[in-house]
């Protein structure tokens, strides 16, 4: 998978990042991506990480055609809590956000994009898990019973689960939101915020303070099955280093490399791949339905 992935009729391409700034490290990402050419670019947030995010939308404008490419979800480092309402209000002009969470059918994908900056998106009941509630009926719907979509993929900046490091996992979230992902059998979430790459296995809600329940069915999606839980946040920012061995639900976590996961959608199947910016796949696995 080397190079730009080849684009047929029945294939969809998507990559997803975060974390970046605007390092050389960045650009390094950014061209790797480009160079896939992707139909949907999912970036998971924390652009500049300053407090104007000039320097990252250049990098934008220096690639035709990828803004009109890519989903955002906002980040810390995307409005006042770590920098300012400025970087957040150019990061609106510039994409054409008029809200940050969005949802998109792409194909045989149904994308839903969550804002884990909203003060009240762990709360019940609020406007955040009302709207994300009606999605994954509106997904559901177009699965099983239209027969229009295959896939559904979650993403949200601050992650559900991690290893111990910089971040902890969002556990409030966790505890309401993944629930009704296994309700209606979700199948993939992305995350950034931790600067690494993980990988889950195929995980459903275990309950309050529990570990995850690994669903029995493993990569075989056709079964009723768990999220797998990406954090792909090794796009440019000083990487984090994990100050724990993996866990036996997270058999992928690399903390080296700087890099990107590429998702290679044909049908009932994904190819899943983390790749590093000098073109090493770090891990690649294959789920179908």
């Amino acid at each position: 998978m080397n190079g730009s992935s080849p684009v047929t009729q029945n294939r969809i391409i998507i990559t997803t990042v975060g974390d970046t700034t605007c390092s050389d490290n960045a650009k390094e990402t950014f061209q790797n991506i480009v160079n896939e050419n992707p139909d949907v670019n999912l970036f998971l947030g924390d652009s500049s990480y300053s407090m104007d995010a000039t320097c990252f939308i250049d990098i934008f404008k220096s690639f035709n055609g990828l803004k009109e490419k890519t989903i955002y979800s906002r980040g810390n480092h995307d409005d006042k809590e770590d920098e300012s309402d400025t970087v957040k209000e150019q990061l609106e002009q510039y994409f054409g956000i008029t809200d940050w969470t969005v949802s998109q059918q792409q194909k045989n994908v149904y994308i839903i994009c969550m804002n884990s900056q909203d003060p009240d998106y762990d709360l019940k009941d609020k406007d955040q898990y009302n709207w994300v509630k009606s999605k994954l009926k509106e997904a559901t719907r177009l699965r099983d019973e239209e027969n229009k979509i295959d896939w559904i993929v979650v993403m949200i900046h601050k992650p559900l689960y991690t290893l111990k490091g910089q971040h902890k996992p969002e556990r409030k979230a966790r505890d309401l939101y993944q629930p009704l992902f296994d309700k209606h059998q979700v199948d993939l979430v992305l995350h950034g915020h931790t600067h690494n790459m993980q990988r889950t296995h195929p995980i459903k809600y275990g309950g309050l303070d529990n570990e995850p329940i690994i669903t029995e069915s493993g990569l075989d999606f056709s079964q009723d099955h768990g999220q797998i839980y990406i954090i792909s946040g090794a796009g440019g920012r000083k990487l984090y280093k994990f100050a724990e061995p993996k866990n036996s639900w997270t058999p992928f976590a690399q903390d080296e490399e700087y890099g990107y996961h590429l998702l290679v959608i044909e049908g009932k199947k994904i190819d899943i791949f983390a790749k590093s910016n000098d073109g090493n796949i770090l891990e690649q696995i294959t789920v179908k339905k």
